[in-house]
């Protein structure tokens, strides 16, 4: 393992738990990245992986600045802040074991703090990647939401700014954010970075996104997957936003506002896939598309129901 040199500039945190193979890939886009300054220093928080994944992280250590720390499970949360207390960089970014990075991804960074020196965190628009068919919908999914959040038209811009997107996405902060707004909430399972958007922006703190950089997303998830993965995100909405505008609906209409959250969302979605011109795509995949929402409004009840219990 490579011994702490002096301090870097930018401290990539890696966050691992289970998939070895996933963590190579992700540390072998890092290795390749296009850099011409001071070294980035890589710090793999492994988050309970049985086996760890050392060896994984060892076969690199003759590449670049690595940096090995296994802790029991704890989930992602205190996996962020583990690897925020151990980085030593002025920047620090956050990537999942299962991202793919772009060669200028730390080019592009360095480039838009420099231009932007009040900026305090950029963040990276997310490419669904690998073999399953059902990527195009998460895709799909997560463009049409974006979009309705910024009020997106095409073309988009470069980047955009804004007071309610989560804090995720390979996102590089400066570590004096931390300082102002606190660290990620360990009491959360999922959802820590939306909490942490919403303490910036109580504190006037937007964040970045380029919208035209996108991060290879190489989640390996199928359709059973992917619709768990709405669930949770659904009892997130809850837990971080309160429910937002469908939380009447749902706690007057129980069951029966599943489908109707749905059906609203979707209307919504119709309109906005015309601004971005994506309305053929939105046409081939709305079956699906309603079953993600209908999956993640499930979530959001199966939450506001059991707080209703305690």
């Amino acid at each position: 393992m490579a011994e702490r040199g002096p301090q870097p500039l930018y401290s990539l945190v890696v966050l691992a738990c289970n998939r070895p193979r996933a963590l190579a890939d992700c540390l072998e886009s890092i290795a390749r990245l296009a850099w011409s300054g001071r070294p980035p220093e890589v710090v793999v928080v492994d988050d309970g992986s049985l086996p760890p994944c050392r060896d994984v992280v060892d076969a690199f250590a003759g590449r670049m600045p690595i940096v090995y720390h296994y802790q029991q499970n704890r989930g992602v949360a205190a996996a962020r802040n583990r690897g925020l207390e151990i980085s030593a960089g002025e920047f620090v970014a956050f990537v999942a074991d299962d991202y793919r990075l772009p060669a200028d991804y730390l080019r592009q960074v360095d480039d838009f703090f420099r231009a932007r020196p009040s900026a305090q965190v950029i963040s990276f628009s997310i490419a669904a990647a690998g073999s399953s068919p059902f990527r195009a919908v998460q895709e799909l999914y997560q463009r049409l939401a974006l979009a309705q959040q910024l009020k997106l038209e095409a073309p988009p811009p470069p980047v955009v700014e804004s007071f309610t997107l989560p804090a995720s996405r390979a996102a590089v902060f400066r570590r004096g954010l931390f300082d102002r707004v606190g660290r990620f909430d360990e009491s959360l399972t999922v959802g820590e970075d939306g909490d942490l958007g919403r303490r910036m922006a109580e504190h006037g703190i937007p964040v970045h996104l380029f919208l035209r950089q996108r991060i290879e997303h190489h989640d390996g998830l199928g359709l059973a997957g992917y619709l768990r993965q709405r669930l949770r995100y659904g009892r997130s909405f809850v837990r971080v936003l309160g429910g937002g505008a469908a939380r009447p609906r749902l706690e007057r209409l129980g069951a029966l506002g599943v489908p109707l959250c749905a059906v609203s969302k979707m209307r919504e979605w119709w309109t906005v896939a015309g601004r971005t011109g994506e309305r053929g795509r939105f046409l081939a995949l709305s079956p699906l598309l309603f079953g993600f929402l209908a999956c993640f409004y499930l979530g959001a009840l199966r939450e506001l129901r059991e707080r209703e219990a305690e």
